[in-house]
């Protein structure tokens, strides 16, 4: 039995980053950048208001606030987003803008739209001053053309393509999108929905695993069962590989006389690397290979099958996907009550944290009581032997839609 540490050094050492492809914008949801991403333009392109107002010369308002009272201009232009004035603006005078629209020439400030009032005779009457540069944004404030704006192995969520979609790009250079076909063991599981017969029960783990990785970017390219029969195994085995690049199983990892998996990989001609880690739950957990494709096989507990996904499954997803950041996500949090683990093995409990951080048991951590995991939004990493009281600084390991 080894560390989980070093299960997951294993893991993470077999695999290499997919290829990288061209896809448009609009299909980058959730991928990783292959390559540098550098802007084509300035942004913004132009001196441009920050707001709706009007566009000065901060020279005419010297008097300001002093004897002279306000100073009152007449309007001599409009200029909307998406329009550029066709002359500069003179001395004494003032131009109607509107936010994100460019600045005229000789216009050094804006005034907004709430610190002036209209005359009877048209002159716009301005109640405060104008300081050179306000409410104007420079060109090239955000980045200037040709900066560095996304780096390789970053992950593009909305915010990332908005910035390559302002950059200037329509399509991306990114690791293809990982294939991942999820095999749920068993003749004990039937489809969700179901009528159940004796000793059946309904397929969860199909559901939860295939949710998991999509959330976190796969393409699930098959969701299916394999029956408890060494033939209905390799072949199940066999076509699953053959099509995805990862394949995840649940159920049949252990040692019992239909737990078949490890058996009928072998037989495909498929390596194996380490069976059992000393983790809790999930100690019935392998690693192996066959061509280009990669399995891992977790317990069918469901606990067990999302805690092991979320801590070996999840990080080999991401290194496929040619992310930087392989490890698992974890955020500070302070324990509103205690978490015990009297046993040998480590353990991740399933907790609740709140917005303001603080974490708390999910409730039962039986690793098939489904209830509390559903509660439940992160895991807490608790040695052997070990009681942590209320106060406890701890760090969560998160999961997607966690």
């Amino acid at each position: 039995m080894i560390s989980y540490e070093e299960a997951l050094e294993q893991v993470i050492g077999a695999l290499t980053p997919l290829p990288a492809v061209s896809m448009s914008l609009t299909d980058c949801l959730n991928t990783c950048l292959a390559e540098d991403v550098a802007s084509w333009v300035d942004l913004p392109g132009f001196d441009t208001a920050s707001m709706d107002g009007y566009a000065v010369r901060s020279l005419d308002f010297a008097g300001v606030g002093g004897p002279n009272g306000p100073v009152a201009l007449p309007c001599r232009m409009d200029i909307a987003a998406g329009e550029v004035a066709d002359r500069p603006l003179e001395a004494g005078g003032c131009a109607r803008i509107l936010t994100g629209a460019p600045m005229p020439a000789g216009a050094d400030a804006v005034v907004m739209q709430e610190d002036t009032e209209r005359e009877p005779d048209g002159r716009i009457r301005f109640l405060e001053g104008a300081q050179p540069w306000e409410n104007v944004r420079f060109r090239g404030e955000d980045f200037r053309a040709g900066t560095r704006v996304l780096s390789a192995g970053q992950r593009l969520g909305p915010p990332q393509l908005a910035l390559a979609a302002a950059a200037g790009h329509a399509v991306l250079t990114v690791h293809r999108p990982v294939r991942v076909a999820v095999l749920v063991s068993g003749d004990e599981v039937c489809p969700p929905g179901s009528p159940l017969g004796p000793g059946q029960i309904h397929d969860s783990n199909s559901v939860l695993l295939g949710s998991l990785f999509r959330a976190a970017g796969a393409e699930v390219v098959r969701l299916a069962r394999l029956p408890d029969r060494m033939e209905d195994t390799v072949a199940g085995l066999g076509s699953a590989a053959a099509e995805a690049d990862l394949l995840v199983t649940a159920g049949g990892a252990s040692v019992g006389d239909r737990d078949l998996l490890r058996p009928a990989w072998e037989r495909l001609g498929g390596r194996l690397g380490f069976f059992r880690v000393a983790l809790k739950p999930g100690k019935p957990l392998f690693f192996g290979s066959l061509g280009e494709a990669r399995l891992i096989g977790l317990p069918g507990n469901p606990v067990s099958a999302l805690v092991t996904a979320v801590l070996v499954a999840l990080p080999a997803l991401r290194r496929l996907q040619g992310d930087v950041r392989c490890g698992c996500p974890s955020v500070p949090g302070v324990l509103s009550g205690p978490l015990s683990n009297p046993g040998d093995r480590r353990h991740f409990l399933r907790v609740i944290q709140d917005d303001s951080g603080e974490v708390r048991s999910a409730g039962v951590q039986a690793s098939h009581i489904l209830g509390p995991l559903a509660a439940a939004n992160g895991l807490v990493d608790v040695p052997p032997a070990t009681h942590w009281p209320a106060g406890t600084p701890v760090r969560v390991l998160r999961w997607p839609m966690g």
